[in-house]
């Protein structure tokens, strides 16, 4: 796998059209991967997916992705994720909530047991969210936790803040530990070897749901054998990041459904000094830039615009807030005008006989990523502003990113599911200094909100957002499960499940 990028590893430790345009579908949308030849599968090729031999199977402590994409078949959280990110309860049964909005009690499911038969207990979910807390993969989301306590089929989870949408974070996976092997589940299904191999073997509880009693599973312990393996049919199924190089080597038939991510890709301004100090002129930025075509041509419809740095889909998006910087060239000029900026017969914009020039620097460790930002770079050139694009490595990236070398910077960013914007505007994350003094009061409140009191919070906090402008965001990434034409279909992947429906599948071969 390529490498993973510091900037996105401090968020997951923790980088168009937006408004007035119909609200994306909830549902995947499912489409021809790039030229496919319809080769249904042969009858007999079973249902299987790879695993990487030499990696833990632990779905909370574990690293590999090709694992980890196995955990949604052995494992549930609390809550489970759909394509709107609303968290459906899957083992809570119910929550309340104190009045000062800090502590959470989470009844649980009853009647639900491991694939050995052991009841889930409270004690359970408390180990398994401590373990959570001290892992790489989820100890950014619970960093607001401060205690966990099992009570009588219950579960207290205190909070340092308030957080109204606490269930969003809480798709943690619980498990039953079994000392150095993987530990059980309560899912669909469960690891089991033959002697011959490792399989996914049919939880008892839903062998009468499933599509499939058993699922092979191939071992591959690089990228180039598991493209391998999914291109000779060894291996029916596998996700990726159409935006990684690594997706480029897949060339057998194949379907592709895509699923929503909360990966933002965005645009960072230097907010202390330079042109970019004007929030008027941050607007004006932000108004040039085509989400559309971002996301249409460059990342070739892999990704969903989004003016603001919370999904589209989800219900807090505040059209309104979005349509003040949607794409308006027009509008663009005017505000640059407005902030006393002097357009010349040669087409530029001039700040006291001088050109208006940025510095836009961006990580050249990512082709996709270079592609987009020279896409920007051409927006505010049409617009009549001169563009320095430097492509940098990623310990010269870093260190332009920490001392300001840059107007503006392309980024990306794994956020929670809660989209709690606070690491990018004002925490570890905030590398252009924006600050305000209205910010603090108003993302609390929308952090504490719930019910319709949230919409009307979140309203607030992304006007204030949309006045101010600290980032510019482009687009929230899609990532993609592939499956080999002909074998099944309906599928509904989910940024946390790419078997969400497996019990609706139709298989076809």
């Amino acid at each position: 796998m390529h490498r993973l990028t510091a900037l996105a590893l401090a968020l997951c430790l923790v980088l168009t059209g937006c408004a007035g345009q119909a609200q994306p579908s909830a549902e995947p949308t499912s489409t021809p991967a790039p030229t496919p030849t319809a080769t249904p599968a042969a009858a007999s090729q079973p249902f299987a997916l790879s695993y990487d031999p030499g990696a833990t199977l632990h779905p909370i402590t574990g690293t590999s992705q090709v694992n980890l994409d196995l955990a949604p078949l052995v494992y549930q959280g609390l809550y489970a994720l759909d394509n709107a990110f609303v968290p459906q309860p899957v083992l809570a049964q119910s929550a309340q909530v104190s009045e000062d909005g800090r502590v959470w009690t989470i009844t649980l499911a009853q009647g639900v047991t491991f694939s050995d038969g052991t009841p889930l207990t409270a004690g359970h979910v408390v180990s398994s969210l401590n373990t959570a807390a001290a892992s790489t993969l989820y100890a950014s989301r619970l960093a607001g936790v401060s205690g966990v306590q099992a009570g009588d089929g219950q579960v207290m989870i205190t909070l340092s803040v308030p957080n109204g949408n606490l269930p969003a974070l809480l798709d943690i996976p619980i498990v039953l530990e079994q000392g150095s092997g993987a530990p059980l589940g309560t899912g669909r299904y469960r690891f089991a070897d033959t002697g011959e191999g490792l399989e996914l073997q049919a939880n008892g509880a839903y062998a009468d749901r499933l599509p499939y009693q058993s699922i092979p599973l191939h071992p591959t312990a690089t990228a180039d054998e598991r493209i391998a393996a999914f291109d000779s049919g060894e291996v029916t199924a596998v996700t990726t990041d159409f935006s990684s190089p690594y997706a480029l080597g897949y060339s057998s038939s194949y379907e592709t459904y895509d699923y929503p991510t909360t990966n933002l890709l965005y645009v960072g301004f230097r907010t202390t000094g330079g042109v970019c100090q004007s929030a008027q002129v941050r607007q004006a930025f932000s108004q040039v830039f085509d989400r559309n075509s971002v996301v249409r041509s460059l990342l070739s419809g892999h990704g969903e615009a989004a003016c603001l740095p919370i999904s589209p889909r989800h219900a807090d998006y505040p059209a309104a807030a979005a349509e003040k910087l949607d794409y308006d060239v027009q509008a663009a000029a005017q505000l640059l005008e407005g902030s006393g900026f002097a357009k010349g017969e040669d087409g530029l914009f001039y700040q006291g006989g001088s050109p208006v020039s940025v510095k836009l620097i961006v990580n050249s460790d990512n082709t996709a990523r270079q592609n987009i930002a020279d896409f920007l770079a051409r927006s505010l050139t049409s617009l009549g502003v001169q563009v320095e694009v430097r492509k940098l490595a990623w310990e010269d990236y870093n260190n332009a990113l920490l001392s300001g070398q840059y107007d503006l910077y392309l980024g990306e960013v794994r956020m929670t599911a809660d989209f709690d914007p606070t690491a990018l505007l004002a925490g570890n994350l905030n590398y252009g200094g924006y600050a305000s003094q209205q910010l603090p009061t108003l993302l609390g409140q929308w952090k504490a909100a719930q019910g319709e009191a949230r919409n009307q919070a979140a309203q607030a906090l992304y006007d204030l957002f949309a006045q101010e402008v600290p980032i510019a965001p482009l687009c929230f990434r899609n990532e993609s499960m592939l499956v080999r034409w002909g074998m099944v279909t309906n599928l509904t992947p989910t940024r946390g499940d790419p078997y969400w429906n497996m019990e609706a599948w139709q298989h076809t071969s």
